[in-house]
């Protein structure tokens, strides 16, 4: 009886164990996809043209939502997916 618990508790935090290493891979993927993607913002930052190159290097796809008039205005909501980090929240670019 008190073996079987203990083998139970043991399994979860085996479970857990794999859940956060996981968890750890994809953090440190992700630490190193941003790395990679603020190089490739340092190449562009004397950009005197946008070019198609250069929208190819930088941008994933282009995301553009339905139209909305509730407000009585057109509004249209358009998502950028950059390369390495995906879509960027409007909040942290409008800091920028």
């Amino acid at each position: 009886m008190l073996s079987d618990d203990y083998e139970q508790e043991r399994e979860e935090l085996r479970e857990k164990l794999l859940q956060l290493n996981e968890e750890m891979i994809q953090q440190e993927e992700q630490a190193e996809n941003i790395d990679r993607f603020i190089g490739k913002v340092r190449k562009y930052l004397d950009l005197d043209e946008l070019t198609p190159a250069v929208l190819n290097d930088m941008i994933k796809a282009v995301y553009v939502h339905a139209p909305d008039k509730l407000s009585g205005h057109r509004e249209q909501q358009i998502d950028i997916s950059y390369d390495l980090v995906g879509i960027l929240p409007a909040s942290l670019l409008a800091d920028l």
